[in-house]
C-alpha cells in the first residue's frame, strides 16, 4: 500500500482583499502556516508521495522568500516524492518561478502541456505518476484526453497530477467525463476548482478536487485541506481509500439576514447573534452579513464593530436594504404596485415569521423591479 497526499490551489503570496490591512496581512501568514502544516502534516500520516494539483504559487513570479521558503519545507522531508502539475496561475516558463529556482531533488515539476511519466519503485511496487503544465494561463484541451494506460502498465499503480475544468469551459484545460473513465488511471488529483472537494468514481478511476489548502475569499466557504488516499492492487484491481483533512486556520462564511419594518435595531443585533451562535461561527471565522429587506428609519444594521461580533475573527457588512415601505398606504396604491401589495397583504401579516419574511422579500423584489432598480438575490 502507497499513501499519497492530494493537494492543490494554494496560491501562496496570494493578496488578501480586506478592509483590515493588518489582518490581510496576517492571512498572507497564515497561508505560508497552512502549507508548512501540509507537508508536516503528511510527514506525519507518513506519505510516500504528496500531489500538488497546480497553482502552488499565486503566480509565476513570487518574491525570492517565499520561494526560498517552498524549497526549504519540500527539504525538511526528504523521504517522500513531491510532484507538482503547474497551474493557470503558476503557469511553467524558463523565467518563472519553477524555471528560476533550485528545488531539491525530491521535488519534480512537470513542465510541459503534454503528458509526461515517472517511474517509481516504492518498498517493491512499480508506480507511475503522470503530469503535464500549464505553459500559459490558457490550455485549449486536456493533455491525457485520448489517453489510455499501456496493456503493459496496467497492473501497476498509476497516477495523475492535473490542473483543469471538469465543466469542460475552453481556455482553462476542459476535462471530459469519458476521458477519465477510459484512461486507466487508478486516481486522478485535480486541482482548479476550489468549492468541490471530494473523490468521485466513474470506472475503475476515482478522481477529484481538493479544493483549496486555506480559503482566500468568500466565495471559498467552509473548511479546506488536503486528501490522504492510500492505493494499493491486486492485479489490475485497486483497492482505494480517500479521506479529507482539515488543515486551514480559517474559514469563510456568509450568513443573509432578512430585515422586516417592524425589526428594532435591538432585534436586528438578535437575529444577527442568534444566526451566528447558531452556525457555530468562532474566532477561526471571517463572516459576511448580508442584509436584505426593509429597515425602519428607527433601526440601524450592526457595524462591524459592534459587540455581536466580538467572538469572530472578521466581519464584512453588505446592507442590501431599502428603506421601509408603509403597507397601509401602499395597499391604497391604485397602481400595479398596490395590487402586489394587496395579493402579499395576508402573508405580509401573518403570525408566521417565515411567510412574513417571504412576502417581504417578494414585495421588495416586486417594487425594485417595477421601480427599474437592479435586483440582488
Amino acid at each position: 500500500m502507497i499513501k499519497i497526499v492530494h493537494s492543490g490551489d494554494i496560491h501562496l503570496d496570494s493578496p488578501f482583499a480586506m478592509d483590515d490591512l493588518q489582518k490581510s496581512q496576517a492571512r498572507k501568514n497564515e497561508l505560508r502556516a497552512a502549507f508548512s502544516s501540509l507537508i508536516f502534516w503528511a510527514k506525519t500520516v507518513g506519505a510516500d508521495i504528496v500531489l500538488i494539483a497546480g497553482d502552488l504559487f499565486d503566480s509565476r513570479n513570487v518574491p525570492g522568500d517565499c520561494a526560498s521558503f517552498v524549497a526549504d519545507t519540500f527539504s525538511s522531508f526528504p523521504e517522500c516524492r513531491f510532484f507538482i502539475s503547474p497551474g493557470n496561475h503558476d503557469f511553467y516558463t524558463p523565467d518563472g518561478v519553477y524555471g528560476k529556482v533550485s528545488f531539491p531533488a525530491n521535488v519534480h515539476i512537470f513542465k510541459n502541456s503534454h503528458l509526461e511519466k515517472v517511474t517509481l519503485d516504492i518498498r517493491g511496487r512499480t508506480v507511475n505518476i503522470y503530469g503535464y503544465a500549464f505553459t500559459s494561463p490558457i490550455l485549449e484541451k486536456a493533455p491525457f484526453s485520448g489517453f489510455t494506460v499501456p496493456e503493459k502498465d496496467k497492473e501497476d499503480i498509476n497516477l495523475l497530477v492535473g490542473h483543469g475544468n471538469l465543466s469542460g469551459d475552453g481556455g482553462d484545460c476542459p476535462i471530459m467525463l469519458r476521458d477519465i473513465e477510459q484512461s486507466g488511471f487508478d486516481y486522478i488529483a485535480l486541482g482548479h476548482i476550489h468549492n468541490d472537494p471530494g473523490i468521485k468514481r466513474t470506472g475503475k478511476t476515482h478522481y477529484g478536487y481538493c479544493g483549496s489548502l486555506e480559503p482566500r475569499a468568500f466565495n471559498d466557504r467552509g473548511e479546506r485541506g488536503a486528501f490522504l488516499t492510500s492505493v494499493d492492487k491486486d492485479g489490475t484491481t485497486a483497492n482505494i481509500k480517500s479521506s479529507f483533512y482539515r488543515l486551514c486556520k480559517r474559514i469563510y462564511a456568509v450568513e443573509e439576514i432578512y430585515v422586516v419594518p417592524q425589526m428594532t435595531s435591538s432585534d436586528i443585533a438578535s437575529a444577527t447573534l442568534l444566526a451566528i451562535k447558531k452556525a457555530g461561527y468562532g474566532s477561526d471565522t471571517l463572516l459576511r452579513i448580508i442584509y436584505h429587506g426593509y429597515l425602519a428609519d428607527s433601526a440601524n444594521l450592526p457595524e462591524s464593530f459592534d459587540p455581536v461580533f466580538s467572538e469572530l475573527y472578521y466581519v464584512e457588512i453588505k446592507d442590501r436594504t431599502c428603506p421601509a415601505f408603509d403597507l397601509d398606504k401602499l395597499s391604497t396604491d391604485p397602481t400595479i404596485k398596490g395590487e402586489v401589495c394587496r395579493l402579499l397583504m395576508d402573508s405580509l401579516r401573518s403570525e408566521d415569521d417565515g411567510e412574513k419574511r417571504l412576502a417581504s422579500k417578494a414585495l421588495q423584489y416586486a417594487l425594485e423591479a417595477l421601480s427599474g432598480r437592479d435586483i440582488e438575490i
